[in-house]
């Protein structure tokens, strides 16, 4: 889950709403509308509705929601098959729509889909106008040259966890915080192009990596912020979740951006 919704789940209202969303028994229903092809969150939309109505006015509330929903359905295998399924709701208008069943890809296969994430990208740069390119609309985060930016620094920063977990016992994971970095760095002010280009180079370089790993390796672990276990296998994984976050949020900014091809 991203930084900033890291910060609004310390808030109460993000405590609250985590509370509701996160209760084990909360997967079975979003499974069961994933099994007939309609959003996940649509299971408890009208619960949310009557329960929480001051977030009708507060966009990153409710990309919150669908951001917890989406933390369920990853952590139980389930991948996005569509990042914007038509709800009827007056809160939630879409939101994803996961497969039907637990997924279990190949490694292979994971290294292909971190391969495609700069094809993904520069598709989407093509629908939003040069002009658009630094906006930010309420509650979408990132604006695109923010976003290209993050996934370029982020790559450098995986690739130094990977080699990290490779080479020493137990090594520390920090964690980073992306909207902090997006400020130090000024990436509103960075062209967009060269980040662009930059991040097809690491992503291949990331990629040639990742295809090297074998099986021994996958199973090494370093220590997520100090405190948790994590296997190189996992630290993949969440590079692919990652990516998949940013994908649906740059629908969700095409969307506000350029509504007519979202």
């Amino acid at each position: 889950m991203h930084s900033r919704f890291d910060r609004f789940r310390t808030t109460p209202l993000g405590a609250q709403l985590e509370a509701l969303i996160a209760q084990p028994d909360r997967y079975l229903e979003f499974a069961a509308l994933s099994r007939v092809g309609v959003a996940a969150i649509g299971a408890i939309q009208d619960e949310i509705a009557q329960k929480f109505p001051e977030i009708s006015t507060e966009t990153t509330a409710r990309q919150f929601c669908g951001a917890m929903v989406a933390d369920v359905m990853r952590r139980h295998g389930h991948d996005v098959v569509q990042a914007r399924g038509r709800l009827g709701g007056a809160l939630f208008s879409y939101g994803a729509v996961f497969s039907p069943y637990p997924q279990q890809l190949p490694f292979a296969d994971i290294v292909s889909e971190l391969a495609r994430m700069p094809d993904t990208f520069a598709a989407f740069v093509t629908h939003i106008p040069t002009a658009l390119r630094t906006q930010r609309p309420d509650g979408t985060g990132f604006s695109l040259v923010e976003h290209a930016c993050h996934l370029r620094d982020l790559d450098a920063i995986f690739a130094a966890r990977i080699d990290a977990v490779r080479t020493a016992d137990l090594p520390v994971i920090a964690s980073v915080d992306g909207t902090v970095l997006a400020e130090q760095r000024d990436y509103l002010h960075q062209d967009l192009g060269e980040a662009l280009d930059a991040f097809r180079t690491t992503r291949r370089h990331l990629c040639a990596t990742l295809a090297t790993l074998s099986p021994a390796e996958l199973t090494r672990c370093g220590l997520r912020d100090g405190i948790r276990r994590m296997s190189l296998d996992e630290l993949v994984h969440e590079l692919l979740d990652h990516d998949r976050t940013h994908s649906v949020e740059l629908g969700e900014l095409l969307a506000e951006l350029n509504p007519r091809l979202a």
